[in-house]
């Protein structure tokens, strides 16, 4: 009997650990990586902008704040007692000077762990984005339940679903309205601050992903706390995903995403620049070491589209965090030249930047044009990416004295990832040139890094 229990014992406790490996193997979808150079020179056909004049306000990239809301109080995070919209204000103030242009909020759904959510709740939330709306800010979008270890309440899997299929039909609803204020999603849902982790209950993540990709209009990319939970969203949602990396400190850390040896990690960074990541220090009260020259290699690496102010920069008062002490570290030409480290070569004063001013114009694209070439009936220009990321839901117009012409060849964003330049063509017989980069749910327009005037989310390249 005895050797029956101690082999009913291996037996489980193999099993265990078979699971536990199960859950932590990666195995990540071969992606091409980005260039790691700029194949071309460009001229000076068309004015660059410099630092003085350069747009800090494009949409969908850059420094973004963060904010809560928990349906059915109000109030901010769970627990707090400030009241939901008393926080907004306090992220749009504080961090107005960087004319941020994307606020990360988290909507708390814990009132709701057992049980349908009701239709005043989603008035709450329509209410709610209208004003982000209102105020020209994106968000990056994230659904949780849990934000205390130990904590005895929490949603099963089944429930997350449920929650979802309601979340669907009201973004059905108001499809224009998410379009306008939904930059991304985040997973979330599952765990602590739906991180993933320290759940109530133990979840499916290849439920809760397919989900959430159910949930969310098609177009709009999906991040994921870990390369281990992206490796378990099925396989034909995968394109829609992406990671978000929320321990960033710029040296291989235990908590970072994974051992930056292990041959996956490489696939990971190549993934990332094929879709949206984002990103965001620890807060600096934890009082993690931060190595702010690792970082800014971190958000390069990942292609980095946003990355989070509030953490690690003026959250307390007379605290001077990582991201304010970048303002007093500089990059130098060599330094990013030796490191891969795309830059706009108009930008560095003295031939060099600071940390924070670097991060600040490249994070996401930052789109210059050049090249311009008029002969033969045909005009052309280049355009080239000095940004992490690529401009990823936006298409290109090209306007001739105010009419729209056809380009030669269509305008693809990943054409312009990191280190990328495309160059285009069209029919030409004299007039003003125009551009127009836009959003194609929102219609929100990009001003290219060109001293040029930027007219109705036109770039007018030359005069005629």
């Amino acid at each position: 009997m005895r050797i029956v229990i101690i082999a009913v014992l291996i037996i489980l406790l193999t099993a265990v650990f078979v699971f536990s490996c199960a859950c932590d193997k990666i195995d990540l979808k071969h992606y091409s990586p980005a260039p790691v150079a700029f194949e071309f020179e460009p001229d000076d056909s068309i004015a660059f902008c410099t630092l003085q004049n350069a747009p800090a306000d494009n949409p969908d990239r850059g420094f973004r704040g963060e904010t809560y809301i928990t349906l059915g109080r109000d109030e901010a995070y769970p627990g707090s007692g400030e009241p939901y919209m008393q926080k907004l204000q306090e992220q749009l103030t504080r961090h107005g000077e960087q004319d941020i242009t994307v606020l990360q909020v988290y909507v708390y759904l814990i009132e709701y762990y057992d049980k349908e959510i009701p239709q005043s709740a989603f008035i709450q939330l329509k209410d709610y984005l209208e004003y982000i709306k209102s105020k020209d800010v994106k968000i990056l979008l994230r659904f949780a339940y849990e934000t205390n270890q130990g904590q005895k309440n929490g949603p099963t899997t089944s429930r997350i679903e449920s929650h979802c299929k309601q979340l669907k039909v009201f973004f059905e609803q108001n499809q224009v309205l998410f379009y306008d204020v939904v930059y991304a999603m985040q997973m979330g849902m599952i765990g602590l601050w739906g991180e993933g982790h320290g759940s109530v209950h133990r979840h499916s993540v290849k439920r809760v992903a397919a989900a959430v990709a159910d949930m969310v209009p098609e177009g709009v990319p999906i991040m994921v706390r870990t390369p281990q939970m992206l490796t378990q969203v099925p396989d034909e949602l995968e394109y829609r995903f992406s990671v978000h990396d929320d321990f960033l400190v710029g040296y291989d850390h235990e908590w970072g995403m994974m051992d930056w040896e292990d041959e996956q990690y490489i696939l990971l960074l190549n993934k990332c620049k094929h879709t949206v990541t984002d990103g965001e220090l620890p807060w600096g009260r934890a009082g993690d070491e931060i190595d702010i020259l690792g970082v800014v290699k971190q958000c390069v690496g990942y292609g980095l589209t946003t990355l989070s102010i509030e953490h690690n920069y003026n959250e307390d008062e007379g605290q001077k965090y990582a991201l304010e002490q970048a303002k007093e570290v500089f990059l130098d030409e060599d330094y990013m030249r030796q490191n891969n480290l795309p830059y706009n070569p108009a930008l560095p004063e003295g031939g060099k930047i600071s940390a924070f001013d670097y991060l600040k114009y490249h994070l996401g694209y930052q789109l210059v044009a050049s090249n311009l070439k008029i002969a033969d009936g045909k005009a052309s220009f280049m355009l080239t990416n000095y940004g992490f990321a690529s401009p990823y839901y936006f298409d290109m117009k090209i306007y001739v004295d105010g009419k729209e012409v056809s380009l030669d060849e269509p305008f693809k964003a990943g054409d312009l990832m990191q280190f990328c330049q495309k160059s285009y063509s069209f029919e030409y017989d004299g007039g003003e040139i125009g551009i127009k980069i836009f959003n194609k749910y929102d219609g929100g327009c990009i001003r290219l890094f060109n001293d040029v005037p930027f007219e109705d989310g036109i770039n007018v390249i030359y005069g005629g």
